[in-house]
């Protein structure tokens, strides 16, 4: 949502979430392995779903944000929620605040996932997609299905991450893990916004900013 599109409470409220997020507020767990796996090329979200077993231990915690999520979805998601294990994780929506669901997998739950979402768009279901495991974050997916690539810890051996490619299409390179979460940049995001005639070319400005910070 840029600047032009927000009325003035919906401002305030992104001027808040910014405020909060760079103090602090959303933080957990994030990819933390020294290098990571690149996935570029998924455009499909149930091929995704149905080789996930492929990818992660199949007593993974899948992390997801959503925004107005349709009701089934939501459902869904409180029925299956984790009950142990579940930690915080690295918030990657920060306006509008989104809702995040911890669902516990289990058998039969990626089908029934995949058939929610034959019956609701990807978007009504879920932004962003993440797993973890004992704490220890397996892979995130930031505005999937857009050409956002899919980061995958190192952790994940290699074989597992081959056959989930070779399930999906997707193409993989590994590179260093490198942390682009600057709060700095929201810092500065949060003063362009109180001081916009203090800022040459504003808009669009702030979607380069937070291009760094989902990264």
């Amino acid at each position: 949502m840029v600047s032009s599109e927000m009325n003035p409470a919906e401002r305030e409220s992104f001027k808040e979430q910014l405020s909060l997020m760079a103090a602090g507020r959303g933080d957990g767990i994030d990819l933390d392995s020294a290098e990571r796996w690149v996935l570029n090329g998924l455009r499909d979200p149930a091929a995704f779903l149905q080789h996930l077993y492929q990818l992660i231990p199949p007593d993974s915690i899948l992390y997801l944000e959503a925004v107005n999520p349709a009701t089934e979805v939501l459902e869904f998601y409180e029925a299956n929620r984790a009950l142990e294990g579940a930690v915080c994780v690295v918030r990657d929506t920060i306006f509008p605040v989104p809702e995040i669901f911890h669902v516990q997998m289990r058998p039969g739950l990626i089908e029934e996932l995949v058939n929610l979402l034959r019956q609701h768009s990807q978007q009504r279901c879920f932004i962003h997609v993440k797993a973890y495991r004992e704490a220890q974050l397996l892979f995130a997916f930031h505005d999937a299905f857009d050409g956002s690539p899919l980061l995958v810890s190192d952790r994940i051996p290699a074989e597992r991450v081959q056959a989930f490619c070779a399930g999906t299409g997707a193409a993989c390179h590994r590179e260093p893990n490198v942390n682009k979460r600057d709060p700095e940049v929201l810092r500065r995001l949060l003063w362009a916004m109180e001081n916009p005639s203090k800022v040459r070319m504003f808009w669009p400005w702030w979607k380069r900013a937070l291009f760094f910070w989902k990264k």
